[in-house]
């Protein structure tokens, strides 16, 4: 991951290049979603998603939250995309932004791995987020090389990242992940001083970091979270409506039992139109 690093400091164009490939950033604030096109202007990595950062390493019981909006032009996008003779498929990208003197990077990697479903229970080749790491480095002042800005990004930096069996994020290979749900992930430093940061994906999450040559977008994939949540509801509006045939059928049948007795018990009929 050491590529990261340097072309996250020095990056100051929309485009990165890795073993002798460049890659274009795009980002769009209008529809919400950004990634990274191949020198045939094909997408070759989408993300769509906002994102929020809980800091909860204030003083006191106050947490810090920010709305990283990985979509807007100030926002630098570097990465590399999966390629398409790689054994085992690897993509990943980063953005870096400033607010006031600090610099902010969040990393996210992508891989092709044998990940354990919940649903089948066993080990299915999928991509899946494999690492998310968010730094923020302090103060601004200009410097001459690229090499004195690494040094002093390391020197002033601190560093969360994910653990190394996150799933948050996975989908059968060629398909694109879809959430309408808001999805977690913790991000640890190994100083105990430190609490976690949690980073919030807000919905609707759609992603697809490789493969997006393969009928890219029309094959999709719901998480699990969505799934679950659709199944429930699906579930109580079905209850809702058998409950109200049962309740509709029962009165119907009280008031077909009241005629009958009146129409078949004379004594009941005069007993009931001496009452009315």
């Amino acid at each position: 991951m050491g590529w990261m690093w340097g072309e996250g400091l020095g990056a100051t164009k929309s485009s990165s290049k890795s073993s002798k490939h460049t890659y274009t950033s795009f980002q769009d604030p209008i529809y919400g979603d950004f990634g990274l096109r191949d020198e045939q202007n094909a997408i070759c990595l989408y993300l769509k998603f906002h994102a929020k950062l809980y800091n909860f390493n204030l003083n006191g019981t106050d947490i810090a939250s920010e709305l990283a909006d990985l979509t807007s032009p100030h926002v630098n996008i570097t990465g590399r995309c999966a390629l398409s003779n790689e054994l085992r498929k690897s993509s990943q990208i980063q953005a870096v932004w400033k607010v006031h003197d600090r610099r902010k990077l969040l990393y996210f990697k992508f891989e092709e791995n044998f990940v354990k479903t919940l649903s089948h229970q066993v080990d299915e080749l999928r991509w899946q987020l494999k690492k998310v790491v968010y730094t923020e480095s302090f103060g601004s002042k200009l410097f001459s090389s690229i090499i004195q800005i690494l040094e002093k990004f390391l020197e002033n930096s601190i560093r969360f990242e994910s653990a190394n069996d996150t799933n948050v994020m996975s989908a059968p290979l060629r398909q694109k992940f879809v959430c309408k749900d808001r999805l977690n992930i913790s991000l640890h430093n190994p100083d105990p001083e430190y609490k976690d940061i949690v980073l919030e994906f807000l919905p609707e999450v759609d992603v697809q970091p490789v493969n997006t040559g393969y009928g890219y977008g029309s094959n999709v994939y719901v998480c699990e979270r969505t799934r679950r949540r659709t199944l429930a509801e699906s579930f109580q509006s079905r209850m809702t409506i058998f409950s109200g045939v049962v309740l509709g059928t029962s009165s119907v049948g009280a008031m077909v039992a009241y005629s009958l007795r009146r129409h078949f018990l004379p004594s009941r009929q005069q007993f009931y139109n001496s009452l009315q």
